[in-house]
């Protein structure tokens, strides 16, 4: 294979040596002579043939002037090509050199940092622990005295336990004298069980020959009962007419009550009214009675004063016989008429009165018909009572037979509880002393309890010093020294800071010179000089200058990373002064996943140049080329005359709203109406008054961003996995007339 290698400088400087003897040439070219007849001769063909050979001559200047045009332009543009691709190659290395030397300072400023913390910290946890331990050693002291109470609770529990080891063995031994007894005692009742199964068995044969007897008077009950059937029949209906009788004459009596009784309330209201003025006159004759009492007391009592009394007295009387007149009386005549009238109503209970003698006597009727029934009842519970009586005789005729061997039991059973009882005092005694035993024991684990309750204060005073002491490593170990830097410490620290390595520079730009050319890194600043980094600490823009030192020419990279990751923008200035943008789209919308996507566009970004792929583990291809495209036939059947432009999402790193929908940067919440099934608008009103509105359609899975006209400045739509992109925007666009190029907000929407 053949190399071939390009020298740029000696083709920039080749074409401006055409240019100049273009320019010198054209000076000369330019220079008018005519060739008149008088001025050469008489023959007038020879004029004309040297203005034929003038003309010739100039004209070939012309075009080799034309020709050094053209070569002096080829060979500046393929310098500046070739020039513009070596510069981007180093270009692109110099950034990495930057990089590579920016990140190894940081790096190396991130270990001093981190090794200062370090010691910061060690500094911080051993004053920690040195106050831990002092806060400690005063706790000692009353642990020490929680632990001796302690002790001595055990000791006491120890003693206790060893009484109480003390009385098992007592028991024990009292257990082992009362065993042959206890064995006596169950002979003796097992011998009992037998005599009264042989007392049982007795009664068994004994209530066999009753039972017949039984039988026959059961069967005499059953025939009087028969007989009394019809009577109790009988007997049922006059107890359903009595209680019908009741019934209606307890409907009645209520009837008359609830009238008395409305008509008692109204006249209690007004006797409550009368007797609260009798009240009022008897408060004012109580008054009067204390004055004479008073005048007949006081000294010097005239007639005149016991005459105007008595005035006031008859004044009084004269008010209470006028109440009496006016209200008293026709109150008692009221009542009286109420009492006639409950003496009247006992009339209405005359027909009741008739029904209940009719029913008297047929219950007499009812009675002389079952005396011969209850005469023979009589004889059968007579009957019944010398069958009890027999029952009896013969409970007691059993009692006697074994009457004998029951006293022989009793006799033995009094001798062992004779010998028993000593035992069972003892078992008192020890029971006594079990019980002593067990409030001492319930004395102690009330002290280990209240002992308990008084070490949790303590137990909790050392729970929070641990804690405290665990919490403050924690702060030391969790603080950042950036927020909160603490002088103070450090100028306690000096002389255990000597070993730090020193602070690194970090370098706001890089320069690399050689023979040939300079090369220039440089970062955007912040507003305090630093160099400005995004949320991942890299630099939000950085520019790279190759300038060639031979021929002066330029070449420029601004390389801007965008806010998704992997998507960036990059500026290039070329040699030639042309501008050109380049998008990456790390991960294009709508395409499989792992590839990628390149749009070159103009300066303004809005004319895309070429479009260029890459596949997953892929070189990047040139898929589109704006001049090939539009000297195809589909270019130029395509009536927008133009490649695709970059996704809104590239170019407009600041829109209307982020990807939750609320406009960036705002404070209001908004006022959300449900225009129609799935779709809301949401109003969002700034500072300055201006009006937003977010139309979101969860059906299609769009979102549009109006201004108060309803003209949409924003297209959002929703990607595979729920999240929302900026799909076109306004400013990509140009307004060629009145309706706006991303259309309005429906009729129903606004």
């Amino acid at each position: 294979m053949v190399r071939v290698s390009y020298d740029y400088d000696l083709m920039t400087v080749l074409a401006r040596h055409l240019w100049h003897l273009r320019d010198e040439l054209d000076v000369t070219s330019q220079t008018d002579k005519t060739f008149a007849p008088g001025d050469i001769g008489p023959r007038r063909e020879t004029a004309e043939a040297l203005e034929d050979f003038y003309g010739a001559w100039k004209k070939s200047f012309q075009e080799g002037w034309q020709v050094m045009t053209d070569l002096g332009n080829l060979l500046d543009k393929a310098g500046k090509a070739f020039y513009d691709q070596d510069a981007s190659h180093a270009a692109g290395a110099a950034g990495q050199v930057a990089s590579q030397v920016r990140d190894e300072a940081t790096r190396q400023n991130e270990i001093r940092k981190q090794t200062l913390d370090g010691k910061r910290r060690e500094a911080m946890a051993r004053n920690a622990e040195a106050r831990y331990n002092t806060q400690r050693d005063r706790m000692k002291k009353d642990q020490d005295a929680l632990i001796e109470k302690r002790n001595k609770l055990d000791e006491q529990t120890a003693a206790q336990e060893k009484r109480q080891q003390e009385l098992n063995k007592e028991q024990e031994e009292l257990a082992k004298k009362r065993e042959p007894l206890v064995k006596q005692q169950d002979e003796l009742q097992a011998r009992q069980q037998q005599l009264w199964q042989e007392e049982k068995e007795l009664l068994k044969q004994r209530d066999q020959e009753l039972q017949a007897k039984r039988d026959e008077l059961q069967k005499e009950y059953e025939d009087l009962r028969k007989e009394q059937e019809p009577l109790q029949k009988r007997q049922e209906e006059l107890q359903a007419r009595q209680q019908q009788l009741w019934e209606d004459e307890k409907a009645l009596r209520a009837e008359q009550d609830a009238a008395i009784e409305k008509k008692a309330t109204a006249l209690e209201q007004e006797q409550k009214a009368y007797d609260a003025k009798q009240d009022a006159l008897q408060e004012r004759q109580e008054a009067l009675r204390t004055e004479r009492e008073t005048l007949l007391a006081k000294d010097g009592v005239t007639q005149a004063d016991l005459d105007a009394w008595q005035r006031k007295q008859d004044a009084l009387d004269r008010e209470r016989d006028a109440l009496w007149e006016s209200e008293g009386k026709g109150l008692q005549a009221r009542w009286d008429a109420l009492e006639q009238e409950q003496r009247d109503q006992q009339k209405a209970f005359e027909p009741l009165n008739e029904r209940q003698k009719q029913l008297d006597g047929e219950r007499d009727a009812l009675s002389e018909d079952q005396k011969p029934l209850s005469e023979r009842q009589d004889e059968l519970q007579k009957k019944q009572q010398d069958l009890w009586a027999l029952e009896k005789s013969s409970q007691q005729e059993v009692e006697d037979a074994v009457k004998g061997k029951q006293d022989g039991l009793d006799a033995e059973r009094a001798d062992l509880q004779t010998k028993l009882d000593p035992l069972d005092q003892e078992s008192n005694d020890l029971q006594a002393r079990q019980k002593d035993l067990w409030d001492d024991q319930s004395a102690t684990e009330d002290a280990q309890t209240a002992l308990t309750e008084e070490e949790k204060p303590f137990q909790q005073r050392q729970q929070d010093l641990q804690d405290g002491f665990g919490e403050e490593l924690d702060k030391i170990r969790d603080r950042d020294f950036d927020k909160d830097p603490d002088p103070g410490q450090l100028r306690g620290m000096r002389g255990q800071l000597d070993d730090l390595p020193p602070e690194a520079f970090v370098p706001k730009g890089y320069t690399m010179e050689d023979e040939n050319s300079t090369t220039t890194v440089s970062f955007q600043l912040d507003e305090n000089g630093e160099i400005k980094v995004d949320k991942n600490g890299d630099p939000v823009e950085t520019t790279t200058t190759v300038t060639n030192k031979n021929t002066g020419l330029t070449y420029s990279e601004t390389y801007h990373p965008l806010e998704r990751d992997g998507d960036s923008v990059t500026t290039i200035r070329s040699s030639d002064g042309t501008v050109t943008k380049v998008f990456t789209d790390s991960n294009p919308e709508g395409s499989p996943d792992g590839w990628q996507k390149r749009y070159v566009t103009d300066e303004t970004g809005t004319d895309t140049l070429q479009i260029w792929t890459k596949r997953p583990d892929g070189d990047w291809e040139l898929t589109m080329d704006k001049e090939t495209y539009l000297n195809s036939e589909a270019g130029q059947q395509d009536a927008q005359q133009r490649l695709d432009r970059p996704p809104a999402y590239l170019t407009q790193e600041k829109p209307l709203v982020d990807s939750s929908g609320r406009p960036t940067g705002s404070t209001d919440p908004g006022q959300t109406t449900t225009v129609q099934e799935g779709v809301t608008r949401t109003d969002y009103t700034a500072p300055d008054g201006s009006l937003t509105k977010v139309v979101t359609n969860e059906n299609t899975g769009q979102r549009f961003v109006a201004d108060a006209n309803n003209e949409i400045q924003e297209v959002w739509q929703r990607d595979e996995n729920g999240g929302w992109y900026l799909r076109d925007s306004v400013t990509q666009h140009e307004r060629t007339s009145d309706e706006p190029p991303l259309g309005t907000l429906g009729e129903f929407w606004r």
